[in-house]
């Protein structure tokens, strides 16, 4: 028969002098430089840094190349209204230091590209899979020579004087006596 005491026994403490702090595990510190790894460096646009020597620009998660926008007046009017004239600004252009970007669709190393909506604009973000490929690793320990039990033995040296009981008997009879060497084959102490 079980006892109710009215308590959960197997409940934590209300009494807070006897909680323990959670222990909070945190991923260790990553010392890559992810920028170094993809080849970003900094470029003379603010807010953008160079990808390698391909000639583009990254930042705002999208890779841009610069350009010249053109604008081009109509070529014939119809009343107060102009037809044929235009401009080649690509959609999503920035214009930074005087200088405007549009944004590319290609594969650029280390980095994963998704759509935005309907749009053919990408953007771009670092693949962690390529960097921590890419990063320098710790050399490993050299690996023990397995094998070195199997090896010959290496000769034991020599041992020097009396062996057994003999040892403690020549204290005794006041004079050593010698049983022979372990390398003695003929029994005899010559």
């Amino acid at each position: 028969m079980l006892l109710n005491l009215g308590l959960n026994r197997l409940a934590p403490s209300l009494d807070p002098s006897l909680r323990k702090a959670p222990n909070i595990v945190a991923a260790p510190q990553s010392n890559i430089d992810v920028n170094a790894v993809l080849g970003l460096t900094p470029s003379k646009y603010s807010g953008l840094q160079s990808v390698g020597d391909t000639g583009y620009y990254y930042g705002n998660n999208r890779v841009y190349e610069p350009y010249t926008v053109t604008y081009s007046p109509p070529s014939y009017f119809f009343g107060n209204m102009g037809f044929g004239g235009g401009s080649n600004r690509a959609e999503g252009t920035i214009e930074v230091d005087n200088q405007s970007f549009r944004p590319v669709n290609t594969d650029i190393t280390g980095f994963s590209k998704s759509k935005v909506g309907d749009t053919d604009i990408y953007e771009y973000s670092p693949s962690m899979a390529y960097v921590y490929s890419k990063s320098p690793r710790p050399a490993p320990l050299p690996t023990p020579n397995v094998t070195s039990f199997l090896s010959t033995p290496t000769a034991m040296a020599t041992p020097t004087g009396n062996y057994g009981a003999g040892r403690y008997l020549s204290g005794l009879l006041g004079s050593p006596i010698n049983y022979g060497s372990p390398n003695d084959t003929t029994g005899s102490n010559s």
